[in-house]
Parts: C-alpha cells; structure tokens; sequence
C-alpha cells in the first residue's frame, strides 16, 4: 500500500449542479457505551435527508463505523448510505480514528472497498470546478512519523501549486481530527494543529479546514481562515463546554451545549461558496437551516 498522495484517480468531479454535501460521525453507539445517546433514528433521518439533495457528490469525514474491522458495522454502514450511493453520485472520505478499527489491514481492506477513489493512498486531492479538495488522515498515531512528514510536505506542495494555479479560486481541507474545539470529551487535535494549519494557513487560497470527530458543530476564526467541526451524523452527541472552562471563546455559532445533527451543503456561487448547516434537534427528524456562511473565492483569472 503506497503512503504517497496523488490527484484523485477518476478525474476531476463535474460541476453540473454546483452543489455537494459534507457529513462527519456516522458511526453507532456501541453496547458498552451504557450512558451515551443512541441515535440510530436520527442517522436514518440526516441521511434521508440528504438523499433528497442533487448534488454533484457527498464527502464524509471519517468515523463511518464503530469498529472499522467489523463487517457487520459495515453491512450497516452499506445499508444507512445505500439511498446517497443509489444516485450514482461520487461518495469521498477520510479516515476516522473508529474506521481503522483494532485489526487496521482488515479495517483498511473493507474502508478501501467502499472509497476505490483513495486506491489505497491516505490523502489525495480532486478538482471540482474552481475548488481544490484536499482530503488527509489525521490519525497521526496510526501513521509513522515518515508517512505523517511526508503528508505535511505534500499538503505545502500541494497548496504552494494551487496558489500558483490562476483556475483554483479556494481549497478546501477535509480531516477527520479537529485543531480546535470545546469539546469536553475531546480536546484539540495538537499534531494537526502543530503541524498541518500553519501549512494551511500560510496558504493564499486556504479557505476553510472541514472536520468531524466531535459530534457537534462549531466555527471558528483564525488568520482569516474557517475551521470548521461537523460531526452531526448521529455519533453519541458530546457537550461544549461552557463559561469559563471553554478552551476557545470564539465559537461563531450560538448554539446549545449539545449541539443539532447536521450536514453541510456547499454552493459553488460566482463569488463564494454558500455554506449551509442543515439538521435538526433530537427528536426531530425534519431538517431545516441551523446556519449558514461565505467564504469568499478569489477572483476569478482575467481574460485575454
């Protein structure tokens, strides 16, 4: 299995509806897990949800399963996104700490199986219309220190090209480990936020970092860049916390301690991208917009 990134192998995704998906934590709350939420009718909800949504292609941020090397998990799995992949549409992920399971070949044989686009690499890159996507393993321990340098240096390369690449307006990174957060069962992921945001944020055309783990929303500020925590896709919810104990006052969304399960619908405008939360409150299964903000592209390449 090669440790190298590369452009992702069938080509760049066709814009035809301008539109596409982002989902973080599907995975189950497991029978040990006595105390915690199990939310298998909200899952079913958000991604019927998105099911109903033409889109061009839906990327998910890890943590598909609870055990990535149980084949039952992704019997279910199959089962929960059979509606998202029965429209032909591209379906992308990175890998979650749970998808790599205890058995990490076995977990990797059934995620690669499921996501051919990855063709056994661990990070890649797929154009889509003015966006560059760039998708990364977070799992710093599951890497050795040579594949996680190796990452770093070909997300600078990477991003050194897009900056230079007058049709790249904006890049969006796609992890599965978030470098901030309010968690209080989470806290920052330190070696992503060590070594992979100054990366990010060195970049001209870095326009949000996009990631799960935390079954929650937040939104953060920083050096004119996003980072944005979406990991609404019915893992047990964990609470923010609140007051004094926040590690980050700087959340943009108002919301609660335990926060909606939610998507995230990305339009490609001419000058931004639209970002919508879709979700809903436990309980509910009817979605509607919990959120929403731009990120602004830069302009596009003169003429002539």
């Amino acid at each position: 299995m090669s440790i190298a990134g590369a452009s992702f192998p069938g080509g760049p995704l066709r814009p035809r509806t301008r539109r596409f998906l982002v989902l973080g934590d599907l995975q189950r709350t497991s029978r040990l897990e006595l105390l915690r939420e199990q939310n298998d009718r909200e899952r079913l909800a958000i991604v019927d949800a998105m099911a109903q949504e033409d889109v061009d292609f839906v990327a998910l941020l890890g943590d598909l399963v609870f055990r990535g090397d149980d084949a039952g998990d992704w019997a279910r799995f199959d089962a929960l996104t059979a509606a998202l992949r029965s429209r032909g549409n591209p379906v992308l992920s990175v890998l979650g700490n749970h998808d790599y399971g205890v058995v990490a070949c076995r977990a990797r044989a059934a995620f690669d199986g499921r996501f051919p686009h990855l063709a056994g690499r661990r990070w890649s890159s797929i154009a889509y219309g003015p966006l560059l996507i760039v998708l990364l393993d977070t799992n710093r321990l599951r890497l050795s220190r040579t594949a996680w340098a190796a990452q770093g240096a070909w997300l600078s390369e990477m991003l050194s090209s897009a900056d230079a690449d007058p049709e790249v307006r904006g890049v969006l990174v796609l992890t599965h480990h978030p470098p901030y957060t309010n968690s209080s069962v989470t806290g920052d992921d330190l070696g992503v936020q060590r070594d992979l945001v100054p990366i990010f944020s060195r970049a001209q055309k870095t326009l949000a970092m996009l990631s799960g783990h935390v079954h929650s929303h937040e939104r953060f500020a920083r050096d004119g860049k996003l980072f944005v925590v979406s990991g609404g896709g019915g893992g047990p919810r964990a609470a923010l916390h609140q007051g004094a104990r926040r590690r980050h006052h700087d959340d943009l969304f108002a919301g609660p301690r335990l926060r909606p399960f939610h998507f995230l619908r990305v339009t490609v405008e001419s000058t931004s991208l639209a970002v919508d939360v879709v979700g809903f409150d436990k309980g509910e299964v009817q979605a509607r917009t919990l959120d929403a903000f731009a990120l602004p592209l830069a302009a596009r390449p003169a003429e002539g």
